[in-house]
């Protein structure tokens, strides 16, 4: 039977090889830098890749100090040092023990700057072609992956707003994560009147699939607006330039999406305020018409129109009355109808169900019957109030209790 190695063996017989090898010493190698780490150790971890491959590197603060610029993702450079295995991890990795600026720039960020300035020629970054985003959409596309968290963040915020949310899924980063987002935006044509592109913080590589072209032209043929919240603040991607608005995350760009409802109210308010207005100046017109009427007619005929204008007077004001007091009963009512969503989602309408929350005197939350000894003080949270009781006991299910109930009233002094 062949030998078997542990894993802390086979990483060392791979350590001893490369360390014999001359040719992985002293050697020098040309790449770009991505993932680029300045740990507060003074160690700084970066990747050193190509079009094809990469190789994770690592710089000892020792030698770090001699450096003359700062690391940073995508710059091109020679890094001269030592192959060698990082045995916790299996890992083979460059020891650099020197770097040096290698001209040009990264090959990624040449291919990014290449598509941006092609887009712009084509007038898909102009701002005169930005949209305007909803004021109050009633259908919200999301094109995100199921599975992550950037979902989670837009529906916490977007599920207390009255508009219909469409998922379409989307993989989000890997092979043929471009082609999935594209299809997912144009799979939302006359669907949405807002579309929310997203996904969650990463890597340079995991966010690159939203340089794509084929992305940036379904976000520019998208007949909805667009909002991009790819990664986080500092992360740009060509989607947020060709998209009509860029939200720094996936939370801000839920918010971006809907009015909140502090705004919605003041909406309510202004409507109801500009609607009285209305009214009145009508009515004052009409008075002011009657008046100078009435100087510009004889006092006889004058007195006939003046009674004839009054009557129509009593009823143009009766009706402008009426029509302020619906109005206003309407915009009451879109008011407490707003109200009572708001109120549907709030803690208290669960307690005005009938449930009741139950504190321990120290003020910890009790949440399993377990948590509560026999004898302890507790305090009862209601919708209208606070009730203060003692613990008697436990109960293990309703049917215990029923039948302890029969037994004391049967044998009362017994079971005292």
């Amino acid at each position: 039977m062949t030998q078997a190695y542990t894993v802390t063996e086979l990483n060392g017989r791979i350590s001893d090889r490369l360390s014999a090898d001359p040719r992985l010493h002293d050697l020098w190698a040309r790449g770009e830098l991505s993932n680029v780490v300045n740990h507060r150790s003074g160690h700084r971890y970066f990747t050193l890749k190509d079009k094809e491959s990469q190789i994770s590197c690592v710089l000892f603060r020792g030698d770090g100090c001699r450096l003359k610029f700062q690391l940073k993702d995508g710059l091109n450079v020679l890094v001269y040092g030592d192959v060698e295995v990082y045995g916790p991890r299996g890992q083979v990795q460059v020891v650099a023990k020197g770097i040096k600026l290698d001209s040009g720039r990264g090959f990624r960020k040449q291919e990014f700057e290449a598509l941006k300035k092609k887009l712009s020629a084509e007038g898909l970054l102009d701002v005169e072609r930005k949209r305007p985003l909803p004021r109050c959409p009633s259908r919200i596309g999301v094109v995100t992956s199921p599975d992550g968290a950037a979902l989670r963040d837009v529906l916490k915020i977007l599920e207390s707003f009255p508009a219909k949310v469409i998922l379409s899924p989307a993989q989000v980063q890997g092979d043929g994560s471009e082609e999935s987002i594209a299809f997912a935006i144009r799979a939302l044509q006359g669907r949405a009147d807002l579309v929310i592109v997203c996904r969650g913080g990463g890597s340079v590589e995991d966010l690159w699939s939203f340089n794509a072209e084929i992305i940036a032209r379904a976000i520019a043929e998208c007949d909805a607006p667009v909002i991009s919240a790819v990664g986080h603040e500092t992360d740009v991607t060509i989607a947020d330039f060709v998209a009509d608005v860029r939200a720094p995350t996936p939370t801000a760009a839920a918010q971006m999406a809907v009015p909140s409802s502090s705004e919605l109210q003041d909406r309510l308010k202004e409507a109801e305020a500009m609607m009285t207005n209305m009214l009145w100046s009508r009515f004052e017109r009409e008075e002011d018409r009657l008046y100078y009427l009435s100087r510009a007619l004889s006092a006889k005929k004058a007195y006939a129109l003046v009674t004839e204008n009054r009557q129509r007077l009593d009823y143009l004001k009766e009706r402008l009355i009426k029509a302020e007091v619906d109005r206003a009963l309407y915009l009451r009512n879109r008011l407490t109808l707003a109200e009572g969503r708001l109120k549907a989602v709030s803690p208290l309408a669960v307690l005005s169900r009938g449930y009741a929350i139950a504190v321990s005197s120290n003020g910890k939350l009790i949440i399993k019957a377990e948590d509560a000894g026999s004898g302890d003080e507790l305090e009862l949270l209601f919708s209208d109030g606070r009730v203060r009781c003692r613990a008697l006991g436990r109960v293990e299910d309703a049917g215990d209790l029923a039948e302890g109930n029969g037994g004391r009233s049967k044998g009362g002094e017994e079971n005292h």
